[in-house]
């Protein structure tokens, strides 16, 4: 599509009051490879799932190119088809659902011609991922979205041909790669018509207005439900702005003080300003985090009564920039991005000034890791029960509704029956919707002080920490359960490591807790 006629449709769908996202490019390739010329590689729902999401992708105005048990060549093909048609487009969705394998530290899609032998054969008949993202680089959409429910129990692994899983690939600026399971794990292919990932996708891909990479969070969130922590998605991204595959207007959403308290302190949280505490104390007096919100305004008060002090700056040039950026944050102090500034405030808080030491600060950083992540810890663990039971209700009231809506075709007296079934199930659903938006807040929030904590925190640290200096914190929500929550969080971060940043593992670790 040229300038010009961008121009000019943008025009005409401004004088009729069209979205501007109803004529920008959505395009999607999807492959699903189910019929393998080895008996042992069939697979029964990959081409089920290239059929159920190319109806829901169209339904959301992309133009969908579906390609079902395909060779090498067909696949190949279709790539260089997509890779026209995704050419500056706004969305550009690769899908592949089938067997898919690491070799050498890169990733083959398995076509349906592979017939088993050795490595040679199997490059041969597969799709390299390198070659999947020079096609989206070179089609440059506004974002490029990659999915692989890839990982399909197969011969040629338990024969030690090559290893489980696949490798972890970061692609590049404006992609996202959104994997079935952790590297060197397998993804279920499902007992129903779709596979356990895909079935979450299909879920969850169409709520209004949710940025694509909290829609896939709860696609993560819900397989590792699904699965007990047995499969845990993973996603790596380079992307800026949102993007929403549904970016219609959303539904009237109900009012919940959690979800816009917990959005609330994440946008504030990193603040150097004093009023921004005090606007969220006023909203939230009894609020998640307030003991939190009356320490920052302490702080920040009192720093600014005192003059700017030099000695930082000797820390500065001898430490670890992202730990040091990484230690402040946590605390609060360098939401300016100036260290200098954020380290005077920390300064100034200490018994005596002059026993600044990089130690120190990680140490109370540890500290208010702690006390940040078990108070949200205990939310996350709230909000995931209670999903766990709307569900449960939700499929109850979904069942009884089919059966009342077949009496009702042969006796008019259900007619009203069904109606309030109806009216029961938009109110669980509006439920699920609220917990859902809430589990946004606190997962992200979560994974957040996890992966801010992983850059600073003492490898011997234990719950010593929370016996400290500080004793004048009010634990507040935390109460009783701080030690627990305290000793799960100490677990996930030793559990964090490079090659498992943006899996949700430390969430299936929390299932297990109940």
């Amino acid at each position: 599509m040229t300038a010009r006629l961008r121009c000019l449709i943008y025009v005409a769908c401004l004088l009729v009051g069209i979205p501007h996202f109803a004529w920008a490019e959505r395009v999607a390739l999807l492959i699903g490879n189910s019929a393998y010329s080895v008996p042992d590689m069939e697979l029964r729902n990959p081409v089920n799932d290239v059929e159920a999401l190319g109806s829901a992708l169209r339904a959301l105005s992309f133009t969908v190119i579906e390609i079902k048990d395909a060779n090498s060549p067909k696949m190949q093909t279709a790539l260089q088809d997509f890779q026209r048609a995704a050419t500056g487009a706004e969305m550009a969705v690769f899908f592949y659902a089938g067997h898919g394998v690491q070799i050498g530290g890169e990733n083959y899609l398995v076509g349906v011609d592979f017939s088993g032998g050795e490595l040679g054969a199997m490059r041969r008949t597969s799709l390299s991922m390198s070659d999947v993202r020079d096609t989206m680089t070179v089609a440059a959409p506004a974002i490029g979205i990659v999915i692989l429910d890839a990982c399909r129990n197969n011969p040629f692994t338990s024969n030690g041909l090559v290893r489980p899983g696949l490798v972890r690939d970061s692609g590049g600026a404006g992609l996202l790669i959104a994997y079935a399971t952790d590297p060197g794990n397998v993804a279920y292919d499902g007992l129903g018509e779709n596979s356990v990932y895909t079935a979450a996708l299909l879920k969850h891909l169409a709520t209004p207005a949710l940025d694509a990479r909290l829609m896939l969070g709860r696609v993560r969130q819900e397989v590792v439900l699904e699965t007990g922590g047995r499969q845990i998605p993973w996603v790596e991204e380079a992307v800026l702005g949102e993007h929403s595959f549904n970016p219609s207007a959303p539904d009237r959403l109900v009012a919940d003080a959690q979800v816009d308290e917990l959005s609330r302190w994440r946008r504030i949280s990193g603040s150097l300003d004093v009023a921004a505490f005090e606007d969220y104390l006023q909203d939230y007096p009894d609020g998640l985090f307030e003991q939190f919100a009356q320490d920052r305004i302490i702080a920040l008060k009192s720093s600014a009564r005192l003059a700017r002090a030099e000695e930082p700056e000797v820390l500065i040039a001898s430490a670890n920039t992202q730990k040091l950026t990484s230690a402040l944050n946590v605390l609060g102090l360098v939401g300016d991005g100036n260290l200098s500034r954020g380290l005077s405030i920390y300064q100034r808080r200490l018994p005596d000034p002059t026993t600044l030491s990089e130690d120190q600060l990680y140490a109370d950083a540890a500290r208010m890791s702690i006390f940040l992540a078990s108070t949200t810890l205990q939310q996350l663990r709230t909000d995931l029960v209670a999903l766990r039971g709307i569900e449960r209700t939700l499929k109850i009231s979904e069942d009884a509704l089919a059966q009342m809506e077949e009496i009702a075709k042969t006796n008019a007296d259900a007619t009203p029956l069904v109606q309030q079934a109806r009216r029961d199930i938009n109110e669980i659903l509006r439920a699920q919707g609220i917990v859902l938006r809430r589990l946004d807040q606190t997962r992200t929030y979560y994974d957040e002080i996890l992966e801010e904590s992983s850059a600073f925190f003492p490898d011997d640290a234990t719950l010593a920490l929370l016996g400290g200096t500080d004793r004048s914190r009010d634990l507040g929500a935390v109460g009783q359960k701080l030690n627990e929550n305290a000793s799960i969080f100490l677990r996930h971060l030793a559990q964090t490591e490079e090659e498992t940043k943006g899996s949700y593992k430390w969430l299936a670790d929390l299932i297990s807790q109940g």
